[in-house]
């Protein structure tokens, strides 16, 4: 059994302490739907006896009815017993947040009617989420009303109706108990408890996009694989520390150092011996300088013997600076201490990946040192079939989605705020794929992406199409049918059977079977389906 069938199997068994659903008259009005003979029975159980002082029992016998309002921020959803003159009648209030479609909790509700009499009932947060204020009318008649919830800003829930009867009997018959064959059962605090979303089916165009497989890649010079020039010894630059993977580096940065190794032992000692050699050519050649430079004073010798002997002075002394150097790095590599002659250099600005050495660690010449990878330029290649390459549009929108999340990046091209712009498509076919390369530059990367991730590009390949628009999440497929979920009020589902038309990325247009302006179920559509056979049926008693 699977988390989500257990998890709605516990919910289920706890039900006794939510809200289930009646049979639903259906009256609507703007923004939400009124809904007559939802037959809760909210007395009665010894786990509510703090609701039950609420005056949480409908008290009249007659079915309740139910309100479902929503608001950018809030859905409401209501349930009051039908109102007549000189009768409390409790209003039970379900809000919820729908950023994140939790519980509104510790908020302070004021219910305001105003008609044929002005009426006002107020009231704290009963249980997480559940509100009850109450009024008694004295004047039977249609009020309109308004719900307003104070949080840390104050939110107004309005543009419904309560109509107040003058006596039972004409409550009774204006309320018969009825029930909406069909419909399922999905309970405020359950919806709470889990993942859970609706919004509003809009209408909207898509444009028909084909899935392909692609990789997330960076410009050629976009990674810096930098490898050891030498053999030798690597170790950190002057007054630095060694190269940490996360490092921010700019081209040019000397990264680390390297002190050669000598090719065979006798090359440390072959060293020493060029600097002794070297000091002695030095002494020769400034004597000589020297006595020249005697002899020019008396005009025995020419001014050229004099620059000829200069010159010779000057070379010995760069062979002597020379072979100390060769000396040192000897030196620094059988000692390992010191600084190398060989200076590792980052190519590339960019961030420092991974670091496959450690600090004195001896290589061979073109071993790996370190990674360095520029982050500020991703490229998106798809693959596109080549029966499919002749139909991409390059004006238009594309989408991908890194494998293993089921978010989709859009990539806009065009209008005002582009994301992407199109880097490159190949004038050739790969002979091995039989695909065409298409690469999209992303303006502005987002950090969680990798290169060499492989990834799903929607490449947009045919017209724009018209219809409802609503987002992948909310189609399930059950049995081989495609299926919606439509909510009729807040805790009463339909399974609403769908055809599909065009899909880009999370946009899916339905072309039948869907009206604009239902609200529908967007995220946990399977726990839906889960509740439909959990037994649960609008038109049950269910105390809350």
């Amino acid at each position: 059994m699977n988390r989500a069938l257990i998890l709605l199997c516990m919910l289920t068994l706890g039900s006794s302490t939510g809200c289930g659903s009646g049979g639903h008259g259906d009256e609507h009005g703007e923004g939400g739907h009124d809904h007559g003979g939802h037959g809760h029975d909210h007395g009665g159980h010894d786990e509510h006896d703090e609701h039950d002082e609420h005056g949480g029992g409908h008290g009249h016998g007659e079915s309740a009815i139910g309100i479902t309002r929503w608001t950018e921020a809030l859905e409401l959803f209501a349930e009051h017993p039908p109102a007549v003159v000189g009768h409390d009648t409790p209003f039970l209030a379900h809000l919820t947040e729908l950023d994140g479609f939790a519980s509104v909790d510790d908020a302070h509700v004021r219910l305001e009617l105003t008609g044929p009499a002005t009426l006002v009932g107020e009231a704290d947060m009963l249980r997480p989420g559940i509100y009850e204020p109450h009024f008694t009318a004295t004047v039977a008649g249609t009020y309109q009303a308004t719900l307003i919830v104070q949080m840390q800003t104050e939110l107004r829930v309005a543009g419904f109706e309560i109509e107040v009867y003058p006596d039972e009997a004409t409550a009774t018959a204006a309320n018969p108990e009825e029930e909406t064959p069909g419909m399922i059962s999905f309970l405020k605090e359950q919806q709470w408890r889990v993942p859970f979303g609706t919004a509003t089916a809009s209408l909207g165009e898509v444009r028909a996009t084909r899935e392909v497989t692609g990789q997330l890649e960076t410009p050629p010079g976009g990674v810096a694989n930098v490898h050891s020039p030498i053999a030798g010894r690597v170790m950190s630059a002057a007054r630095t520390t060694f190269p940490s993977p996360g490092d921010t580096v700019s081209a040019g940065q000397v990264l680390a150092t390297m002190a050669p190794t000598p090719g065979a032992p006798e090359d440390a000692a072959r060293a020493g011996l060029t600097v002794v050699e070297s000091q002695a050519r030095v002494e020769d050649a400034r004597a000589e300088l020297e006595r020249v430079e005697r002899m020019l004073a008396d005009r025995a010798v020419p001014e050229r013997r004099a620059d000829e002997a200069r010159r010779r002075l000057r070379v010995a002394e760069a062979s002597l600076s020379a072979a100390r150097r060769v000396q040192a790095v000897y030196s620094a590599a059988s000692s390992g201490r010191g600084r190398g002659s060989w200076r590792i250099i980052s190519p590339i600005d960019g961030i420092v990946d991974h670091v496959h050495v450690s600090p004195g660690e001896a290589l061979r010449p073109d071993e790996p040192i370190l990674r360095v990878v520029d982050t500020s330029v991703f490229w998106v290649r798809a693959d596109v079939p080549e029966f499919w390459a002749a139909r991409f549009r390059r004006d238009a929108d594309g989408a991908f989605s890194v494998v293993g999340d089921d978010r989709w990046r859009t990539l806009r091209v065009s209008g005002e705020a582009p994301t992407a712009t199109i880097a490159y498509i190949a004038r050739s076919v790969d002979p091995e794929s039989r695909t065409v390369r298409v690469i999209y530059a992303l303006n502005e990367p987002d950090e969680n992406l990798r290169v060499g991730a492989a990834v799903r590009v929607a490449v947009p390949s045919g017209e724009l199409e018209q219809g409802i628009v609503v987002p992948s999440s909310a189609v399930d497929d059950v049995q081989g049918r495609t299926v919606i979920y439509v909510q009729a009020e807040g805790e009463a589902f339909e399974e609403r059977h769908v055809r599909l038309g065009a899909r880009h990325g999370e946009d899916v247009l339905v072309i039948a079977g869907l009206e604009a302006g239902e609200r529908i179920v967007t995220r946990g559509a399977h726990l839906v389906h889960l509740a439909s056979g959990a037994g649960e049926q609008v038109g049950h008693q269910h105390p809350h």
